[in-house]
């Protein structure tokens, strides 16, 4: 026999002795096992797997905004000149029902600087929505409101998170976009209330995305009448006034990271503040309970007894020079123009 031969043979004789102990092993470890066959995956039956904590509830949308007030000659503002993000095509669905319902709705052209004026618009104002806040409100705007609320006019504040979207900041520890005060804290800090900064989410008990938190009614009150629970997006907490929702336990502060029971809307007079103004947007309003909520607010807006004997008139609610030298005193008349100043008298 050559030695080419002597090789294959030897080599032949290997991978066979090889290949026997394999089996010889693979057979031992099975038979260790209990002898039974691997699992078919739809015999699953892990935790990880076939829980339904592992499935993401996806609220209901459905319904439709309803109001059960007269708003006929009632005149809403809704103002959205504050917000970043807001614009009126966004609340939408709001300036519908109300229309709907008899009342005029009209758009503020914004507070101190921008155009008439925010308190000239309040004097031939009802009501009055504020959706969102990244810049402050002035001195006059504060005094104008507080007089318009004084006089029976009503205000809804819808507020959101301040330093752009709150998404994964707070829980990747990144909340310097929070710090910063509310653009609303001189209006709501003389009407007994503050917003928090940061956003509120829930890892346990949200819909489908743990910014979105559930939050209940806290007792009987008008402004809650039909709801079993609503669906706020980034919402942010309200402390004082008087408690009408409150977020579901385990909802989570992403500034301090303390779990609680978060109010998230409140009532202080004729002023109600709410910590979302997504729950006026066409993508959230009617999921869960939204839309019986949102048309509870726009009762409330058309609800009041605004006494024009009482509602000081037109650049009268707190109007004087802003910072930019023009005059925010409103002077709401036909022609937009401003009063004149008198020339200064050098000394």
């Amino acid at each position: 026999m050559s030695d080419l031969a002597q090789r294959v043979g030897v080599f032949v004789g290997v991978f066979v002795g090889v290949l026997v102990l394999a089996i010889v092993v693979g057979s031992v470890a099975m038979g260790a096992g209990g002898g039974g066959s691997a699992p078919a995956v739809t015999d699953a039956n892990a935790s990880a797997f076939n829980t339904d904590d592992a499935v993401a509830e996806v609220p209901e949308e459905s319904g439709e905004i309803s109001m059960s007030a007269d708003a006929e000659g009632q005149v809403v503002v809704i103002d959205t000149t504050y917000s970043s993000g807001v614009t009126p095509e966004t609340v939408t669905p709001m300036a519908n029902a109300l229309t709907e319902s008899g009342a005029t709705v009209r758009y503020s052209s914004g507070g101190s600087g921008y155009g008439a004026g925010l308190n000239s618009t309040l004097s031939e104002a009802d009501a009055y929505v504020l959706v969102g806040a990244s810049q402050p409100l002035s001195d006059a705007d504060v005094n104008g409101l507080q007089a318009f609320t004084d006089a029976g006019g009503r205000v809804v504040l819808l507020n959101e998170p301040q330093g752009g979207t709150a998404a994964l900041g707070g829980l990747l520890g990144s909340t310097s976009g929070f710090g910063s005060p509310n653009p609303l804290l001189p209006l709501t800090n003389e009407y007994g209330f503050s917003y928090d900064n940061g956003y509120l989410y829930n890892m346990g008990d949200n819909a489908n995305n743990y910014r979105n938190v559930y939050a209940t009614p806290d007792g009987d009150s008008t402004l809650t009448e039909g709801v079993d629970r609503v669906v706020l997006h980034e919402s942010v907490g309200v402390n004082g006034g008087q408690s009408v929702l409150s977020a579901t336990e385990g909802t989570t502060q992403s500034t301090t990271r303390r779990s609680d029971t978060y109010t998230v809307l409140t009532r202080s007079g004729n002023l109600v503040a709410v910590g979302d103004s997504s729950i006026l947007d066409q993508e959230y309003v009617y999921q869960a309970d939204n839309e019986v909520l949102v048309g509870n607010l726009l009762d409330f807006l058309v609800s009041g007894e605004k006494s024009p004997e009482d509602a000081p008139q037109d650049g009268a609610f707190g109007g004087g020079f802003d910072d930019g030298g023009g005059y925010d005193g409103g002077y709401g008349g036909s022609d937009g123009g401003e009063e004149p100043r008198p020339t200064p008298t050098i000394p």
